[in-house]
């Protein structure tokens, strides 16, 4: 009989509003004392052009309400540990739930934690969850070309540790390393060049989980087309901002380049550009001089293009055992 009230008790307990509330999708633990979480959750909130709205501490929990426009953030943050801290965060539009841009929280809190220097934006509403998830396949990379320092981007695309970027930050190249998404740094190599197409693979001896696959990409379907970057501009690791397509593609040296209403800057060359389904769709060139929000794209069939090269000249392809079967 104890056994049975037992079960049902438990049962009430978890169809209880607030249990249901602290459910994994929606609440983490992370090795944070709740002074610093309420730190830098604010700071970055802010930064993101979010105004503090409410803050209310109690002795077992603090929460803070944050709005942009139609957004709203509802965090709250519970003592796990004096080192430690629950958070349990909610993100509505227009009043209307949606869990998915929590993955943005989360993206962040894990990068500051590893000691990454993470930047998702915050105002997620036109961040897809398919694009949030290849942030930890985004790398940076700094390499010492002809004496001189030079940074930039590139994406995973080989659980092997295969590396796709540009390649024009390469002429001359002396050394290169290459950071994760957690922070730690090792040292990359030329695994295939081609300047003609302006892409080149890089590789590293470690092997991952996340990767942005070469199949299944789709090409640009042309002027105001949504579109998302994930990059290293200025070296800040995960850095996510959204455009369109803004012009008709442009024919240099008999290769297409698409332009993009995009922000792009220094470092953001050789990131990775989706559409709203998280399908990679092109990569970073350049941006427009004088300018950070005008930005020039490889599209899609240029990565094809070097791929087919590469499958077409076995003697150049990178080993059996650096898992290029992946990327055919």
């Amino acid at each position: 009989m104890k056994t049975v009230a037992r079960i049902l008790l438990l049962s009430l307990v978890m169809l209880h509003p607030a249990f249901a509330a602290w459910s994994q999708d929606t609440s983490r633990t992370y090795p944070i004392p709740r002074a610093e979480m309420e730190d830098i959750l604010t700071d970055w909130f802010i930064h993101s052009g979010f105004t503090l709205k409410s803050r209310s501490a109690q002795t077992e929990m603090l929460r803070i309400i944050l709005q942009q426009g139609s957004e709203t953030w509802d965090i709250e943050l519970r003592h796990k540990s004096p080192l430690a801290t629950d958070i349990h965060a909610s993100y509505s539009f227009n009043g209307n739930p949606d869990q998915q841009h929590l993955q943005s929280l989360w993206n962040f809190l894990s990068g500051y934690r590893k000691g990454s220097s993470v930047h998702v934006q915050t105002s997620t509403a036109d961040i897809p969850a398919a694009v949030l998830s290849h942030i930890e396949s985004v790398v940076c990379i700094v390499a010492q070309v002809n004496g001189e320092t030079v940074q930039f981007s590139g994406f995973i695309v080989d659980p092997s540790g295969v590396i796709l970027s540009t390649a024009h930050n390469l002429k001359g190249l002396n050394s290169m390393s290459v950071t994760l998404f957690d922070g730690k740094t090792m040292p990359g190599r030329i695994l295939r060049i081609d300047y003609e197409h302006d892409l080149a693979l890089i590789d590293v001896e470690m092997e991952f989980n996340a990767h942005v696959s070469l199949i299944g990409g789709v090409k640009l379907l042309g002027m105001g087309q949504k579109i998302y970057s994930i990059g290293c501009p200025d070296n800040l690791g995960g850095t996510i901002y959204s455009g369109f397509i803004n012009g008709p593609p442009r024919s240099v040296d008999n290769h297409p380049l698409w332009q993009a209403n995009m922000k792009v800057y220094p470092g953001s060359s050789g990131s990775p550009v989706f559409n709203d389904n998280g399908t990679l769709v092109a990569v970073v060139k350049a941006r427009h001089k004088g300018t950070d929000s005008l930005g020039f794209l490889l599209p899609y069939e240029t990565v094809q293009a070097f791929i087919r090269e590469i499958d077409q000249d076995p003697g150049n392809r990178p080993p059996p055992e650096r898992g290029w079967k992946d990327t055919q």
